[in-house]
């Protein structure tokens, strides 16, 4: 029995929701031992009160989350196994209950952190992330959230955590933050493990038409190039990287290849980055991680099929691109969040895990994961009082008590 999901491109199959007194950290908000008739809001703390729909909106991700964990879809969905990003399993219910109750936690303790912090948004920040939501509810998520009663209040809400999240790592890391990274330290994560690569290639095959394709148009096939033809090429290759290491500059070199390929414009891709996260293939990778600064070498890949390529390949000088450090702050921010991102996150994990708050378990329990499903249905709770009205949709705006 295969479960069927809503639209995937937003993630809205979300199974039922476990969460009430067991959360750690969190109390029940009641009223003379009852549960309050208000349903508009989900987490608060003593800075926010989350509203139902950004609830909705963080369950949602964490079913899609655990959607993308699971081997197939095949029965009941949220009794299959699964493992957390901590490589601990569980199974896809609890996984969905356990990270979206870290989401919304970790909202509360954003806002809360972001005041105490004295931060504010500029108004191009604000205009930034209102522009970011405005374009992903047109193109992904209008209809669906909105079915689900999610509003676009409430979407909007989520992008600028990410951004007050962003502003709290700075505050934190760069100059005169608890955590500051000094400008020497920066400097040497980025020399120690960024590189240079400068890369051209060009192809040991010639492009031909496949007269007797099938097909009522003649296809491109490759052919690769006559032996002398490929031993010609690499001797130009080995040419400039001969002239190269003897200290002729790469630059000059480039001008070298494009007259002798009749190439009009510098042909080079160029960046400064971690290798693995360059896109480069493997090989590209290897040879690059293997070479010094200031080292030029040629390789061929896929040699032995009838579409190789040969790169010759530049590995620059990783000191002088340093330099652009000072005067470059996204290209330093950028590097901070590499340095940095992996401690911050496993901080912000342990301050969300025993963070106080209240649950408003009532309208929580009233938009449980089975409603998202489709068919067949794995629990009754209480889809039939939301298809009949019985629940209203989120309309409210998450307000911040100042």
């Amino acid at each position: 029995m295969i479960m069927k999901i809503l639209n995937k491109t937003v993630a809205l199959a979300i199974g039922t929701v476990m969460i009430g007194s067991t959360l750690s950290g969190c109390v029940q908000a009641t009223v003379f031992g009852k549960y309050p008739k208000d349903y508009s809001w989900s987490y608060k703390d003593s800075v926010s009160t989350m509203s139902i729909g950004t609830y909705i909106y963080y369950n949602m991700e964490s079913f899609y989350n655990a959607s993308s964990k699971v081997e197939n879809g095949e029965g009941d969905f949220l009794d299959q196994k699964l493992k957390d990003d901590d490589d601990k399993e569980m199974t896809a219910r609890e996984f969905i209950t356990k990270t979206t109750d870290e989401s919304c936690k970790q909202y509360l303790y954003v806002n809360k952190t972001f005041k105490d912090l004295k931060l504010t948004l500029t108004d191009e920040e604000i205009s930034s992330y209102k522009a970011t939501a405005d374009q992903y509810w047109v193109s992904y998520y209008k209809t669906a959230c909105e079915t689900m009663g999610i509003s676009k209040e409430s979407f909007t809400e989520t992008q600028a955590i990410r951004m007050k999240t962003d502003k709290i790592f700075r505050a934190t890391y760069q100059k005169g933050g608890k955590k500051e990274v000094k400008a020497d330290e920066l400097k040497k994560y980025y020399e120690e493990n960024y590189v240079n690569y400068n890369y051209i290639s060009l192809p040991l095959y010639d492009e031909v038409k496949d007269e007797s394709s099938d097909s009522s148009e003649t296809a491109d096939t490759h052919k690769k190039k006559s032996d002398k033809d490929i031993k010609a090429i690499k001797t130009n290759f080995d040419k400039y990287v001969k002239a190269i290491n003897n200290g002729t500059s790469y630059a000059d070199e480039v001008k070298v290849y494009m007259k002798d390929y009749k190439v009009d414009s510098d042909p080079t891709i160029s960046a400064t980055n971690l290798l693995e996260n360059s896109g480069l293939g493997e090989e590209l990778q290897k040879a690059f991680k293997e070479m010094k600064d200031k080292q030029a070498k040629y390789i061929v890949v896929g040699e032995d099929g009838d579409a190789p390529m040969i790169y010759l390949l530049y590995r620059g000088d990783i000191k002088e691109e340093s330099k652009k450090l000072a005067d470059d702050e996204d290209l330093s921010t950028s590097v901070l969040y590499q340095m940095k991102d992996e401690e911050f996150e496993n901080d912000v994990k342990k301050a969300v895990k025993d963070y106080k708050c209240e649950i408003n378990t009532e309208a929580i329990d009233k938009y449980p994961m089975t409603m998202f499903i489709t068919e067949p249905a794995t629990e009754s709770a209480t889809t039939d009082e939301i298809a009949d009205g019985d629940v209203d949709a989120d309309v409210s705006v998450v307000s911040e008590n100042n």
